[in-house]
């Protein structure tokens, strides 16, 4: 109806054409499973400006009326917990970092005043002095292009040009998951269905589960492919090299 190929679809959400076709087709076995059909659905809905709420519900009914596609369960209940040592903890925690946080403040604004008292009592200058090479005689010195240092230095600032990366994920099955964000674990642990966590990162992304179909993944809003062979453990690298280009931009 809004005579939109298959391949423009493919091409914005970063579905393949196959799962697609799948979808289309209610050819259920032919997709990855887990949390990835939601995902899908609503990947494809943004896109064609639909009602995602109303297409996943229209899932959720077909799922429950046919055993053979899997869908989500709903969490076990959790037993409540007993907050009272978390809330004692939580106090001690706030009232440190509030010792610490004025403890800084108060060098913050008042240590230079005490090193220059010290100092003009002393007869001395805290004034900094920096030196530069004199010139030569063919003129200032420069650094040799191509150079390896330029090479890193460019490529570094080329990612801190790009602007952040955002990392949404959505658990649909239990599996142990670790995010590394700029080469510093944010998260290892167990994640349950139903289970939503967002990252930030400036340049790279790590990401390895023990099963590979347990997670949907967005980064900067655009789905992510399955990370490896549903029922195997998976990882992925992603940065900004793996976003699309925003449709009008520059090439």
């Amino acid at each position: 109806m809004r005579s939109v190929s298959l391949e423009e679809i493919s091409t914005a959400t970063r579905i393949s054409t196959r799962f697609l076709e799948a979808l289309e087709n209610d050819q259920w076995d032919q997709l990855p499973g887990g949390v990835f059909n939601r995902g899908f659905i609503r990947a494809v809905a943004r896109f064609l400006g639909l009602d995602e709420d109303t297409l996943i519900a229209e899932y959720d009914l077909v799922a429950k009326d046919n055993p053979e596609i899997p869908s989500l369960s709903e969490p076990p209940p959790k037993a409540p917990r007993n907050w009272r040592p978390v809330a004692g903890t939580f106090i001690v925690i706030i009232v440190a970092i509030a010792i610490i946080a004025g403890g800084w403040s108060i060098y913050r604004f008042y240590g230079p005043r005490i090193v220059s008292m010290f100092h003009g009592n002393s007869g001395t200058s805290t004034s900094p002095v920096i030196a530069t090479p004199a010139p030569s005689a063919d003129g200032p010195p420069s650094q040799e292009a191509g150079s390896p240092a330029d090479s890193a230095n460019s490529e570094e600032s080329a990612n801190m040009a790009d602007g952040p990366l955002d990392l949404k994920l959505e658990a649909g099955k239990p599996a142990n998951v670790k995010i590394v964000a700029d080469g510093k674990v944010v998260f290892d642990g167990h994640v349950n269905p139903n289970d939503m966590k967002r990252f930030a990162a400036q340049g790279k992304f790590e990401i390895a589960s023990s099963e590979s179909s347990a997670l949907f993944l967005e980064l900067n809003g655009q789905t992510v492919p399955p990370i490896g062979t549903p029922g195997q453990p998976g990882s992925i690298t992603l940065t900004q090299k793996d976003l699309k280009p925003a449709e009008g931009g520059s090439h």
